[in-house]
């Protein structure tokens, strides 16, 4: 059994269910031991220590089937866990599904290398999130989380120069333009990470509209409370859509208004990429937790998107769409890896997978991603765990940013 690691934050209820687990395993109580990790797992699923817990107790009161199950999940979401070593799996060794998951763990570390890197970045301490390319003016742009700018940057040579700092700015995350290139969308919030952080910012966010010939922002969008806005679209219309990852809910900017569009509250958990299909008609979101809804515009329905069994559906960051397919870039989970999935006719089911990218050494927490033309593009380094308590960086565990690129046909 896993025991919760005193770093991790968690809703007060949670914690307080997490220690009567706990109580009730040592006393050897599986039955309330089963029935408390059941009620973790469906308040918080694809923890790692829930999730594990589950299986323990699933298989501590004979559960097999269910035990299994849980621990498929485990290692589909992180195959460096030590399970079969767990006195609690005893009596499951000899099962043959048992020796299929020891098979699983193996094949999950497999490198699969599709990707190339493209080009690397002259500026060392960028820590890039987003990138876009905009194909009227020929720049190529990425956003900074730690220096809170915007930079252009050459895609043979990899010379940067700032395309925007303001020193009003905080961390720079998505940036997304009109097809006009009239108006550069940027989604900003503070972290700890990003230079000259101050608590009093905890929890701002600001989507920013930037004059893309002036560089000048030309309006700020705000929501009263805590936020943290990771990525935008905008749409053909000019209508821009919004995920915030600290408050479940897809924001909507039209006419320079910012509403709540759709909310994930009762269903969500931490909302992450977003991708139009071809005619707009349907908002892909994905969910670091829980996987990919897809949104109907007009009607605002939303339908989760079931995974292949192979597949697990936890640590979306980046999600892109191209010719029928959702591209995600998995950095929750252990390998990371970057998956495309085939979706049916309607766009409302998932009927194959194929990995493009998973246990790169390269790959230090890649995050959003872009199509140009028939290649993804994203970058592979952005140096998270450089970081320590205090968002302060250590210079040895960084690299310059490297640009990979992906032939999706």
């Amino acid at each position: 059994m896993f025991f919760l690691g005193i770093t991790t934050s968690h809703a007060q209820t949670q914690r307080e269910l997490y220690d009567r687990s706990i109580k009730a395993y040592e006393n050897k109580d599986y039955k309330s031991f089963l029935k408390l990790t059941t009620t973790l797992d469906s308040l918080r699923p694809f923890h790692p220590t829930y999730t594990y817990n589950l299986a323990s107790a699933n298989a501590l009161n004979q559960n097999w089937e269910e035990a299994l199950v849980a621990l498929r999940t485990m290692v589909l979401m992180n195959n460096t866990t030590d399970f079969e070593n767990d006195g609690d799996f005893a009596t499951l060794k000899q099962d043959e599904g048992f020796r299929s998951l020891l098979t699983l763990k193996s094949a999950q570390s497999k490198v699969v290398a599709t990707s190339k890197p493209e080009v690397t970045l002259s500026e060392k301490e960028l820590h890039p999130e987003g990138l876009v390319y905009l194909p009227i003016s020929k720049i190529w742009l990425a956003s900074s989380v730690r220096k809170r700018k915007i930079v252009a940057f050459d895609i043979k040579t990899g010379q940067c120069t700032d395309w925007l700092k303001d020193n009003n700015m905080l961390s720079v995350m998505a940036l997304k333009s009109d097809a006009k290139e009239q108006f550069l969308w940027i989604a900003t919030a503070a972290f700890p990470e990003m230079e000259g952080y101050d608590k009093a910012l905890n929890g701002k966010s600001e989507i920013l509209k930037i004059d893309s010939k002036t560089k000048r922002i030309e309006k700020r969008f705000t929501v009263e409370g805590t936020h943290v806005f990771g990525d935008l679209l905008v749409a053909k219309n000019g209508t821009v859509y919004i995920s915030d990852s600290a408050k479940p809910i897809i924001y909507k900017i039209e006419k320079d208004v910012i509403t709540a569009f759709v909310s994930f509250e009762k269903d969500g958990y931490n909302l992450q990429g977003l991708a139009f299909n071809d005619t707009q008609s349907k908002l892909f979101v994905a969910d670091y937790l829980k996987g990919i809804t897809v949104i109907d515009l007009p009607t605002k329905s939303k339908t989760t998107l079931a995974f292949p069994e192979e597949t697990s559906p936890k640590g979306i960051d980046g999600l892109v769409f191209y010719n029928n397919t959702l591209i995600t870039i998995q950095n929750g989970v252990k390998p990371i890896r970057i998956l495309q999935f085939q979706l049916n006719e309607s766009q409302t089911e998932i009927v194959g997978s194929k990995v493009l990218d998973n246990n790169r050494p390269e790959f230090n927490e890649p995050a959003l991603a872009t199509v140009v033309g028939e290649k993804l593009f994203f970058f592979a380094n952005a140096p998270w765990n450089a970081y320590d308590q205090n968002g302060v960086m250590d210079l040895n565990k960084v690299t310059n940013p490297i640009l990979f690129s992906c032939k999706l046909n």
